[in-house]
């Protein structure tokens, strides 16, 4: 997959070169925050390349890179699900702070779910966020998830808990209506 976003940022597989423009980017504690806490603090190069090495091996179909023409300043993907959820893939992403507000991710979330949808035919895409990260719900809604639930104190993050919005989006072009 390679979708021009903007005229400077682009959504590509992941390359083994994008070890350290996600290490530069990813080490960051404001992304850190809304990610599980199995996301890496510091992000170094290694767990970067640790991470690429797992996507190109397990996941080469479904994780892309969020990339300028010089380095991967993010990364978006998705996780299919197993048995009878075979059909359902959870999406996740995050972008550089120096680029949130630019409608970049936004982008990048409508370009995943239709390649999800029409390439890999996935019938629903669903994304967990964790009560505070507003911006995320909000890029969430704009691209045609609706708020299924709130898991009330289902996440634990760093000793503390916190509700879990759980959101998703159905491909209803061709969806089945079984009785």
């Amino acid at each position: 997959m390679d979708i021009q976003l903007t005229d400077d940022v682009s959504l590509r597989s992941l390359l083994y070169g994008d070890a350290s423009g996600l290490a530069k980017h990813g080490d960051n504690p404001n992304i850190a925050v809304n990610q599980r806490e199995s996301f890496p603090v510091p992000y170094t190069i290694e767990h970067a390349r640790h991470w690429i090495q797992h996507a190109k091996e397990h996941e080469t179909e479904s994780r892309f890179a969020i990339a300028t023409n010089k380095e991967a300043i993010g990364e978006i993907g998705f996780l299919v699900q197993g048995d009878v959820h075979r059909n359902s893939a959870e999406i996740s992403f995050w972008i550089s702070e120096e680029y949130w507000g630019q409608g970049i991710v936004t982008k990048a979330v409508n370009s995943v779910a239709e390649y999800a949808f029409k390439k890999r035919g996935i019938k629903r895409l669903f994304a967990d966020v964790i009560e505070y990260n507003i911006g995320s719900q909000k890029v969430l809604v704009k691209c045609g998830f609706q708020l299924e639930g709130i898991l009330r104190k289902n996440i634990c993050k760093n000793g503390k808990y916190y509700d879990q919005y759980v959101y998703a989006r159905l491909d209803e072009d061709d969806y089945p209506t079984i009785h």
